[in-house]
């Protein structure tokens, strides 16, 4: 599917709300890959992607879910729409296996990431408007270094969820662990 044709697509099955920060996020990711050398184009369409499940009626989530077992193990309940999406673009967009991929992660991180998984994950908080003082020191840190960036935007996540009392999913645990010991 071509830009346009996506871009229609979901200016009519998204809210107002959730097409303008989609756009905006393809916008941001579209830049870094750019910035990085990866394929912008692809980063634009994955950006707009991102978050194709969350405005999914339960009825509508159940669907996806009952297709893949995994995601009944998700440990928090705003972040489901990661691998519901996944699922979605491929089936409707057919996505290639790391457009896939960056979708699937762009809430928790992975690993496994590549270049495109980490654009997104760090195009998802810094592509806003009137961006936060941590979030603007985020994307200071995105164009110099993905790893850092991605650092910096888990160690802040962790904080947040420990102050709420919450649990920091494990793949977003594995990835921070694996980043402290790796960025300098």
């Amino acid at each position: 599917m071509k830009r346009e044709e996506i871009l229609n697509d979901l200016k009519n099955n998204l809210s107002e709300y959730r097409f303008k920060h989609s756009l905006l996020v393809a916008k941001e990711a579209e830049k870094l890959a750019l910035k990085y050398h990866e394929d912008k184009d692809k980063a634009f369409k994955v950006g707009l992607l991102h978050d194709i499940a969350k405005e999914l009626s339960p009825n509508e989530e159940l669907k996806y879910i009952k297709k893949d077992d995994i995601l009944l193990n998700k440990e928090n309940e705003k972040i489901k729409h990661a691998p519901i999406g996944a699922l979605m673009a491929k089936e409707k967009y057919n996505v290639t296996e790391d457009e896939y991929l960056a979708i699937k992660y762009h809430t928790t991180g992975n690993i496994k990431m590549n270049n495109l998984a980490k654009i997104i994950f760090i195009a998802d908080k810094i592509g806003r408007e009137n961006l936060s003082t941590e979030m603007l020191k985020a994307k200071e840190l995105a164009y110099q270094d993905l790893d850092k960036a991605l650092l910096y935007i888990l160690e802040l996540n962790k904080n947040y969820l420990e102050q709420k009392k919450e649990v920091m999913a494990n793949d977003s645990l594995v990835l921070l662990d694996y980043l402290k010991k790796r960025v300098k």
